[in-house]
């Protein structure tokens, strides 16, 4: 809900509270109907203390009604090519039709991450914000926040049917990691399980950089064709959380076709680059011609041998 929020409004945008937003039950941030409240008040509302109000509130400003607005989170989904998650509505109550995993979770969570005011709010303690003609004061439900010197972020949640869970970020040496716990008794088991996944990760990874592994040399032989060769250098920085053990087992591979028999036409694949641990792809990537390789004609071949004639001969 918070994607969609930042992708659709500017922070400062007034929104009006709808009266079908509040008092939808769980954790509430105290909005009342007709509030005006800014986007960015009504962000904080809803990652701070968990304020159904406010996410309901978003939801019906932006999408105009609960399914409108849902299908906008299942479109948002279907992007970050996430196939075991579906949203039924803005605030994660229990609903069939509302369910994600673990893994899924990590992955909206980091694309979350990427937008400062949703990193923003959820590293934040606590704070005032003005809801209608009132000053509300929101503190962050993550206790993490203030118990675990290296965490920034991210949620807390709850409901009968999920049980305690946590999206836990935290940042020490340059690496940035986002843990996730489902399905908790309690609130301090989600909090110790999410320190001690941090702890660990944190003592056994670093940041490794993967960029010399990512240097791809293609020499393609072309027959027929007007250009002597094909190459293509390529270079991704990319970085990579790794143990000593995984860095030193990484290994390449490279499947080309063998040569290109012109004519071959710009957008013919090439070949796949992978870049591997055991059997767990790091990185890969397809390769396309990027130009026309045109066969040679008579004229072409009779250039060639005039060319190669003059090159051959020796100054007297």
């Amino acid at each position: 809900t918070s994607i969609i929020l930042v992708e659709n409004c500017d922070l400062n945008e007034k929104i009006t509270v709808a009266k079908e937003a509040c008092y939808v039950g769980g954790s509430e941030a105290g909005l009342k109907p007709n509030d005006e409240v800014t986007a960015k008040d009504l962000l904080y509302g809803m990652l701070l203390p968990s304020g159904n109000d406010c996410a309901m509130a978003i939801a019906y400003h932006i999408g105009g009604n609960i399914p409108n607005f849902a299908s906008l989170m299942n479109q948002k989904a279907k992007e970050l090519e996430l196939e075991s998650t579906s949203f039924d509505n803005p605030h994660g109550l229990d609903s069939e039709n509302h369910y994600t995993t673990a893994y899924e979770m990590a992955q909206i969570a980091r694309y979350a991450k990427s937008y400062d005011s949703i990193k923003d709010a959820v590293s934040t303690i606590q704070t005032d914000v003005i809801f209608g003609d009132r000053t509300v004061n929101l503190r962050n439900t993550n206790s993490l926040l203030r118990t675990y010197p290296y965490a920034t972020g991210m949620k807390t949640g709850f409901t009968n049917g999920a049980n305690r869970c946590l999206v836990a970020s935290a940042s020490k040496d340059n690496l940035n990691l986002i843990a996730v716990v489902l399905g908790s008794d309690t609130s301090k088991i989600r909090f110790d399980d999410a320190k001690t996944i941090l702890e660990d990760t944190f003592n056994n990874y670093k940041s490794y950089d993967l960029s010399p592994f990512l240097n791809v040399y293609i020499d393609i032989p072309i027959i027929k064709g007007i250009s002597k060769n094909y190459v293509r250098t390529y270079s991704d920085k990319r970085i990579e959380a790794l143990t000593e053990e995984e860095y030193s087992k990484i290994y390449v591979s490279q499947n080309f076709i063998q040569k290109i028999e012109a004519p071959m036409y710009k957008g013919a694949y090439l070949g796949t680059y992978t870049v591997s641990i055991d059997d767990e792809v790091l990185y890969s990537k397809d390769f396309y011609l990027e130009e026309n390789i045109l066969k040679k004609t008579p004229i072409d071949y009779f250039k060639d041998a005039l060319k190669n004639m003059f090159n051959t001969l020796e100054p007297i």
